[in-house]
Formats: C-alpha cells, sequence, structure tokens
C-alpha cells in the first residue's frame, strides 16, 4: 500500500489517540522512526511501532485477570486506531482485509486478541466487529481537534515529545467541555419551567393574596 508522509502522520496520530485515550501515555511520536539516542533515552517506554512510543501504565503489573484483560483490550485498540484513521482519511472502508495490510499492527492486534479469545471462531467474530467500529472510536466527538493539532506538528516538524501530545489532548477536552457549555446554556427548557425566577412575571414574590 503506497503512502504519503501526510498518510504516516494520520496514521501515527490514530495511535497516539487510543493510547492516550486507553490510559497509556506517549512518550515520543517520530514521522522518522526512533535513532538510538531516543531508544536509550526512553526509561520505561515501549514501541507500539516504529513511530509511536507510548508509557505503560503502572495498573498493568496489578496480578488478575481484570487488568490483564484490560491490558489486552487497550494494545488491541492503539494496535487498530492507526490503520483505521489512515484507511479513514485516505477514503478506504476500514475492513479487515484493508487493515490486514499494516502487517505488523494487525500482528500486534492478533496477539493481542488471542491471548483474550482462544476460541478461533469467536475471535474471528471479535475481531471483524472490532475493525468495523474502531474509526467510530476514535473518530468520534472533538477528535478532529487532536488530529489537527498532530497531524500538522508531525508533518512541519517529524516529531512529537509526549508532552505535546498530552497538550493536543487537554485541548481538544477544553474545546470538547466548552461546547457542552454553551450548549447547556442553549438548551430548551420544559414547557412552564422558567428559565429565571424573573421570567415568573410580575407576581414574582408577591404573596398570593396580593396577586392582580
Amino acid at each position: 500500500m503506497t503512502r504519503t508522509r501526510e498518510d504516516l502522520a494520520w496514521h501515527v496520530a490514530g495511535h497516539a489517540y487510543a493510547a492516550t485515550m486507553c490510559g497509556f501515555p506517549v512518550h515520543k511520536l517520530s514521522l522518522d522512526g526512533f535513532t538510538e539516542s531516543d531508544l536509550a533515552d526512553r526509561g520505561e517506554a515501549r514501541c507500539l511501532d516504529h513511530y509511536t512510543m507510548i508509557c505503560i501504565p503502572e495498573w498493568t503489573a496489578v496480578p488478575g485477570p481484570h487488568a490483564f484483560a484490560n491490558g489486552r483490550e487497550a494494545l488491541l485498540s492503539m494496535a487498530i486506531a492507526g490503520p483505521a484513521v489512515e484507511l479513514l482519511h485516505r477514503q478506504i472502508s476500514c475492513v479487515v482485509p484493508n487493515v490486514e495490510q499494516f502487517t505488523d499492527d494487525w500482528t500486534q492486534a492478533l496477539k493481542a486478541a488471542e491471548s483474550l479469545w482462544p476460541d478461533e471462531e469467536l475471535r474471528r467474530s471479535i475481531l471483524n466487529r472490532w475493525v468495523t467500529s474502531s474509526q467510530t472510536v476514535v473518530c468520534s466527538g472533538w477528535s478532529g481537534a487532536f488530529y489537527e493539532d498532530v497531524v500538522a506538528r508531525l508533518i512541519n516538524h517529524g516529531v512529537m515529545t509526549g508532552s505535546e501530545v498530552q497538550a493536543a489532548w487537554d485541548h481538544m477536552k477544553a474545546r470538547e467541555a466548552d461546547h457542552e457549555r454553551k450548549l447547556s446554556r442553549t438548551r430548551i427548557r420544559p414547557s412552564g419551567i422558567p428559565e429565571h425566577p424573573e421570567s415568573l412575571g410580575k407576581n414574582f414574590m408577591v404573596a398570593r393574596e396580593y396577586w392582580t
């Protein structure tokens, strides 16, 4: 599958969105891959792919099936999100045969799925649904504001730090919250319920016996 640098930027932004959404903070993004210096200085961060480095949250180390399942589901979401967002940008259907062309991402998704659903028929069915619904998840709400920031910065600079990615996420959430506040102020109130006490009319706070 032939791709441009802009296509790759959207792909990487998709991974970054899903990672942040799932609670795996981004350590660094790079359209040119990571240098030996990047890998030496990454600390506890891990490479999701050649262009995306994430931090592993402490809760994934908690013993028990709950943390294990949540961690594998997060990895599955992160792996598929890159192809899903790139395919959306390129106006190509997000279906399993197209996602499979992203070999590294699909291999990660399969490994995560195999650890969750050993039965092959069940796993295939769940993966099909997961892939087809992935664009709805990573391209919902105000996600466009996040991609607008991240894609532009990656194209212009080639790299983003984790703090820059988090700032883009916070900016998106702030715009979403501001929109919700404005929307709540303009919602139509049920009939008969005044928005302000003054709208009760001239008899507001006048004893009933003195109503005119």
